[in-house]
């Protein structure tokens, strides 16, 4: 019997677990898949549910902002603004709008499988009055410090692999011009110019 496949969507509300997770409200759980916080202090973004249409594989998952990624000294500014800005909006704020005030919130932004059932365990809504507290209860992790070093070695490794191809490029230059003679003044020798 062949799997039918369903279009993929994103939802700005999912039922996980009894809990009804909203976009931009606060919520923290224990998660069982964990790389490294197995009790994540989120702010959910959205979910996804269905087929991806290029790969066919099913995505189960919801993205959240993680707050032990981001790093301790603008975690609490961070939270001061996200409020502000989302009383502004009067809660119809958009991520887009976030990224662009906190461009490196990309390192936060987390995904956590929420099907098949047992990877979130307890699962409760953190009310806004509350969330400041909340932050406070999580300085003990900083997982930040370790994302920042994996993204700097993969960006180092891309602008070496890019910077390798130049160099070549410019050694062949460079070897062109110094072994031509014309560049040398009377007093030059080869030793001079590296050859």
């Amino acid at each position: 019997m062949p799997t039918t496949l369903t279009r993929l969507r994103q939802r700005k509300t999912k039922n996980i677990s009894g809990v009804q997770f909203k976009s931009g409200y606060f919520y923290k759980f224990k998660y069982r898949a964990a790389e490294n916080d197995r009790k994540p202090h989120i702010i959910f973004m959205y979910a996804y549910e269905g087929n991806h249409p290029n790969t066919k594989r099913q995505w189960r998952f919801f993205q959240a902002i993680n707050f032990t990624y981001i790093p301790r000294k603008i975690r609490r500014r961070f939270m001061k603004v996200y409020l502000e800005e989302r009383e502004k909006y009067e809660g119809n704020l958009q991520w887009d709008h976030i990224k662009r005030k906190f461009p490196w919130l990309v390192i936060a932004v987390r995904r956590y499988q929420y099907s098949p059932g047992g990877y979130i365990i307890n699962p409760e809504e953190i009310p806004f009055e509350e969330a400041e507290d909340v932050i406070v209860s999580t300085w003990a992790k900083d997982f930040s410090k370790q994302t920042i070093i994996k993204l700097r070695s993969k960006i180092r490794k891309s602008m070496e692999a890019r910077g390798k191809k130049k160099k070549r490029k410019k050694k062949i230059i460079s070897e062109k011009r110094f072994k031509s003679p014309r560049y040398w003044t009377h007093k030059d020798t080869p030793r001079q110019h590296g050859l």
